[in-house]
Order: C-alpha cells, then sequence, then structure tokens
C-alpha cells in the first residue's frame, strides 16, 4: 500500500471517531479543537472508567475530586503559569505566518527558514507568546481569570479541605477534565481544549521512597530512553541509577505500564519510558519521565510524570496566606498525568490494520474490554419480518447493559461485518435464514470471523462468555 494510500484510509478510520469541531464552517473554523463522535465518545468513556479502577479503586489512599475550569487569575500568577507558561514563536514577514520556534526547527532540519516560502527568518525576533486563555469573569473589563493550563492547580488550592475532611499523608487526589492552552500553530494530536486524567501525590520527604504496593512492579523491565538510546532495564534498577528520582514516582510508572500493555493491549515495543534532561524540564521540576508511544515513526508523548517537591503548596501558602503545611512542614508533590484524547489516539491508531490478510477491508483490533460498541446487529434479509427480529435482539441487548449497533439498515452481509470490524465491534448477532423457523441467530467472532448459533433466548449469557473470554473459547 502507497504512504498516500495508508494515510487517505486512516484519515476515513479516524472519522468514525472524531473529526474537526465545527468543520461545517471550512475556513472559519479555529484549528486546535475536536468532537469526539458516538464510537470515539464510548472509547474515551471505557479508558476513563478502566483508569479509575486501575489507579484509583486498587490502589490505597487515592480520591477523586472535580474542580471548576475557570480559576482566578492569581491562581496562575503564584503557580508560575502567568511568567513562565509561554512558547517561543517567530513571524514570517513576507507570507505573515506565525510558528513555534522548535516546531519549526524539526521541521525545517534546524534551518530557521519558512516552510511555506523559504523565507529566511534569521533576523526575525523570537518573542514568548503565552499559552493561558485569558477571561473576564463578571462586570469588570479587567482580565481577572483564565481557563485552567491544567487539572492540578484545582488539587493544591484544595489541600486545606482534604484535611478538613480527615485525609492523612501520604494521600493522592485524581481529578479528571478538561484543561485548556492556547497552542501556537495546533496540529495533529496538539489540541487547545483536551481531557486530563491526572494524580497529585502529597507526601512528605520520609516517605518518598516507600510505596506499600512498590514490590508489585519494581521487578518489571521498562524500555528506559535516555542519553539518545533506549535500554531496557528493572524499574528498581532505574531508581538506583537516579533515572527515577524516588520509589513514590517509580511506582506510578511501573502501574502506567501494566495499565497499558496489560489494560489498553498497546504493544510494549511501540512504548518507551523517556527520562526528560535537566535542560527540557519545566522549572518546578526535580525529575520528569514522560511516557511516549511511536504512532508513524513519530513519539509522541500520552502521559507525563514529575517530581514538583515542595513548590506547589510553598507558592500557594506565599500568595493565599493559607496555611497548606503538614506539622510546619510543606508536603512534596509527585504527578502522573495522563492526556486521555492522546491516548485515546493512540489506542486508535496502534491497533487499526488497513489490509488484514484475512479479509478484504479493513480491521480495528482494539481489546474486547475497551471496544467502543460492543454488540453488531445484523440482517441477511432486509425484508420487514427480519428486521423486527433484530430490533428485538438490539432491544433484548441493550436492556441488558450492551452497547449495540445496528448494521442492517444498508449493505449485503459482507458491507455489515466489514462496518463492524472497521468499527472494532467484538461481536455481531445475525439474524439469518435459520432465525424465523428455529429462533436461533448467530454471533461472529470479529478476530477470527468464527460463528457460532446460539439460541434467542440465550443470548444475553452468550454474549457475556463471549466477551470476557475474548470471545475465543466458544468458537470452532
Amino acid at each position: 500500500m502507497s504512504q498516500s494510500k495508508y494515510k487517505q484510509d486512516v484519515e476515513r478510520f479516524l472519522r468514525n471517531f472524531y473529526v474537526n469541531s465545527a468543520e461545517i464552517y471550512k475556513g472559519r473554523n479555529i484549528s486546535g479543537f475536536i468532537d469526539w463522535l458516538p464510537p470515539g465518545a464510548m472509547l474515551r468513556q471505557k479508558i476513563i472508567d478502566s483508569w479509575i479502577n486501575f489507579f484509583i479503586k486498587k490502589i490505597p489512599n487515592v480520591f477523586l475530586m472535580d474542580g471548576s475550569t475557570i480559576l482566578p487569575l492569581i491562581v496562575f500568577e503564584a503557580s508560575g503559569h502567568l511568567a513562565n507558561f509561554t512558547d517561543p514563536v517567530i513571524k514570517c514577514p513576507k507570507c505573515s505566518n506565525t510558528y513555534r520556534v522548535d516546531h519549526l526547527l524539526k521541521e525545517t532540519n534546524g534551518k530557521l527558514i519558512c516552510p511555506r516560502d523559504l523565507t529566511d527568518l534569521k533576523e526575525q525576533e523570537i518573542k514568548q507568546k503565552s499559552l493561558m486563555l485569558e477571561l473576564t469573569v463578571g462586570l469588570t473589563d479587567e482580565i481577572n481569570a483564565a481557563l485552567r493550563p491544567e487539572t492540578a492547580q484545582n488539587i493544591y488550592i484544595n489541600f486545606m479541605n482534604f484535611k478538613a475532611i480527615g485525609l492523612k499523608l501520604p494521600f493522592a487526589i485524581a481529578q479528571i477534565g478538561r484543561s485548556y492552552r492556547n497552542e501556537i500553530s495546533p496540529r495533529g494530536s496538539r489540541l487547545r481544549e483536551f481531557v486530563q486524567m491526572e494524580i497529585e501525590e502529597f507526601v512528605l520527604p520520609s516517605h518518598l521512597d516507600s510505596h506499600p504496593l512498590y514490590d508489585s512492579v519494581k521487578e518489571i523491565r521498562l524500555p528506559i530512553f535516555y542519553e539518545e538510546q533506549t535500554i531496557e532495564m528493572e524499574l528498581n534498577e532505574a531508581v538506583k541509577k537516579g533515572l527515577v528520582p524516588n520509589v513514590r514516582l517509580a511506582f506510578w510508572i511501573g502501574r502506567e505500564w501494566q495499565w497499558l500493555t496489560n489494560e489498553l493491549g498497546l504493544p510494549g515495543n511501540k512504548i518507551r519510558f523517556r527520562v526528560v534532561p535537566p535542560e527540557e524540564r519545566a522549572f518546578y521540576s526535580k525529575g520528569t519521565i514522560d511516557v511516549e508511544v511511536n504512532i508513524e515513526d513519530d513519539w509522541v508523548e500520552i502521559i507525563g510524570n514529575a517530581y514538583r517537591t515542595d513548590y506547589d503548596l510553598t507558592v500557594h501558602s506565599k500568595h493565599s496566606g493559607a496555611n497548606l503545611s503538614e506539622n510546619g512542614m510543606i508536603p512534596h508533590v509527585v504527578e502522573p498525568s495522563f492526556g486521555l484524547d492522546r491516548i485515546a489516539m493512540a489506542v486508535l491508531l496502534l491497533n487499526y490494520d488497513p489490509s488484514p490478510s484475512d479479509r478484504n477491508w479493513p480491521l480495528f483490533r482494539i481489546p474486547y474490554k475497551i471496544s467502543p460498541l460492543e454488540v453488531g446487529i445484523a440482517s441477511i434479509h432486509h425484508s420487514d419480518e427480519y428486521i423486527n427480529v433484530a430490533e428485538k435482539v438490539d432491544l433484548t441487548l441493550r436492556s441488558l447493559g450492551y452497547v449495540t449497533f445496528k448494521l442492517f439498515e444498508k449493505g449485503k452481509i459482507e458491507a455489515q461485518y466489514a462496518k463492524a470490524d472497521t468499527l472494532g465491534i467484538p461481536l455481531v448477532v445475525t439474524v439469518d435464514s435459520k432465525t424465523l423457523d428455529e429462533n436461533t441467530v448467530t454471533i461472529r467472532n470479529r478476530d477470527t470471523k468464527a460463528q457460532i448459533r446460539v439460541n434467542i433466548r440465550e443470548i444475553g449469557q452468550a454474549i457475556k462468555n463471549l466477551l470476557l473470554g475474548g470471545g475465543g473459547g466458544g468458537y470452532e
């Protein structure tokens, strides 16, 4: 398959899941905003549910909160975002396009030239552009608030309230919500509005090198990328070498590997843990490990892990006057930060096969447990008699809590199966010529294409067994 044909196929596949926001206003919409369509929205919800189960419910002393997306400007003055949350930009005097300098250098192999008209930009001024989206709230004409660029600040400014309800150190607060950044020329997975799933763990320095569940992850071998090479090593060894700053952060890193590979099914050979060098780290971090996935020969960050020391509670204590300490000592913060949209995009792209060897159409091999659409409903014939039965099967499965998708509105059975495979639907229930006489239907496995026949009265239990078993056990 040619590169251009592959790219077209991928773009067509992704449009089943998300599109550019307000795209009907072509040329008048704003880049960096996307709308997740029903299959994409359900995929993201499956990922969220998995994340909550894996990182909150199964780990002691982790709790969920939900904060406002608009915060007073003083919060971001205190946090350092107003002064430091910027990107270097340069403008072409000929075509007036503005570029983020680091992206421009990557695109032009290190040359300061305009990629559109090849104008030399060496003499042009490089300016720092704020990424904050600032607002006026209320009757004032002055900017007094901003859309949050990360969910973390809500957590820090509520530290006293967490203690007030009885939480004891060390504890972690998780939050899932939208964040906003005024990105320069966003493209691909870089968005101006996105959803983060962040965890902020508050811990005193004396507890940084212990964790009750560390033994469950310390021997995991991870692909660690540092000094421009990837080396597989045990997590415990990475801590001893100083590549990971402490055990608390190491625990979350090991947990991330387990989640990405075991729960989301991402291939381990497409993942690496990048030790971010000091000159690239955020100003508040004393150790950063980015989790990156390889998509079309490009490494994309999907998770950022940072040891933020006592920076956050210290600055908010200073600017607010509140006592954000524990017996006079400011707790440190360990932060794993997950980008939901990028993770969902990685799941889509790393499980998509545009030309499988066993069929003449694309296949989305997403793991059954996070498949956005669980059961497809198909019909051999399109007469009212057959469609009525298919509708009843659909109602039955919906009443049992399954996310169904009707395939029978158009096309032959092969076209219905092709649609199901492209959407990653694990199982397809088909109403066929035996259904009316025997009250039976077939259930097709997406991955093997094998089918079994079951009585409609038993369809709920059959679907449950096949989904839990991955679809393989009951097939001939």
